[in-house]
């Protein structure tokens, strides 16, 4: 299904930059969040992260439906 008249060029940087705009940003996460973790061994009194007060929370939810029973 491609438009006639596009030049095959075209097409491959236009694949080309949808994927680094997908690609980059997972990239950057991933090294921020493997960078976290590094920060977080060494230091206690950093914030906790989004995930781990959802682990949390949800510890705290099966206690409280495992007393409830």
């Amino acid at each position: 299904m491609i438009v006639r008249g596009m030049n095959l060029l075209l097409i491959i940087a236009c694949v080309t930059i949808v994927l680094a705009l997908i690609v980059f940003p997972l990239i950057v996460s991933f090294k921020a969040e493997k960078k976290n973790e590094n920060d977080n061994d060494s230091k206690s009194d950093i914030p906790k992260t989004e995930w781990e007060k959802i682990k949390e929370y949800s510890k705290k939810i099966n206690k409280k439906t495992r007393d409830n029973k």
